[in-house]
């Protein structure tokens, strides 16, 4: 009797791993898991604002699933915003279906309710590289207390939705002019950039489409640690806080 009780547990192990490998194969074989993203179940005209009863869901392979598209776990961020372009039946939903607009006239369509579009001025080429949709974190740098030499990097935000570019920040011609970035932002937030854009130099670092962690526990980083190699290296290397997904 035991025998048998124990013939049928392990003939039941063999199974479950014979299924297991045959599903990871096929999602192999199909492209990956499935990724579900939204689509419209109806057509859209440019301008209209999409309502949560016109989008959908769809799963697909993660292999062909461009990073703009709109996760279902995002679901909730879109309604009720406006389209800036047509979209058809059954459509995959992307963040530059509703955000590829920089017109100021139809900035205040996209701009979630509780959120305020705030431009960002940045220096360099950081405000080039995100584009709408995307998600990047702020970076300060502001004079070290206490030294007049010395600088200090600063983490001001994480994982903020970048809304577009002003259209006047499209025609500069210099690689070291300066840039603005529209992001949504709370209102706090909000007061948080206009302080620092007055005191610091602002930088954007962009994020992965699948990065949404918030870092904590980071730590102000100093110039005075490029002169010295010890130092310059552990802050190169850093020390991951704790994560939390937002």
């Amino acid at each position: 009797m035991r025998a048998a009780v124990i013939g049928v547990v392990v003939a039941g192990i063999v199974s479950f791993l014979v299924w297991s490998y045959l599903r990871r194969f096929e999602d192999e074989a199909s492209g990956g898991p499935r990724v579900q993203v939204l689509t419209v179940v109806r057509t859209v005209e440019p301008g209209s604002i999409l309502k949560d009863a016109d989008i959908g869901e769809r799963g697909i392979p993660q292999a062909y699933v461009e990073s703009r598209a709109i996760r279902a776990s995002d679901r909730q961020r879109i309604a009720n915003l406006r389209v800036s372009s047509a979209l058809d039946a059954q459509q995959v939903l992307n963040w530059t279906d509703i955000m590829a607009s920089t017109d100021e006239r139809t900035m205040s369509g996209v701009v979630q309710q509780g959120m305020r579009a705030i431009p960002v001025h940045t220096e360099g080429a950081s405000g080039t590289i995100a584009r709408p949709g995307d998600r990047v974190d702020v970076i300060a740098t502001i004079q070290q207390p206490g030294s007049a030499e010395h600088r200090a990097g600063v983490v001001l935000l994480q994982n903020v939705l970048v809304l577009g570019h002003p259209l006047a920040s499209t025609t500069t011609t210099g690689a070291n002019e300066a840039q603005d970035t529209i992001l949504s932002l709370t209102l706090q937030q909000s007061q948080l950039v206009a302080v620092a854009g007055d005191k610091a130099k602002l930088t954007i670092a962009l994020r992965g489409p699948e990065d949404v962690r918030v870092q904590e526990g980071l730590v102000d980083i100093s110039s005075s640690v490029i002169a010295e190699a010890e130092k310059r290296a552990a802050a190169a290397k850093g020390k991951p806080g704790p994560t939390q997904v937002k």
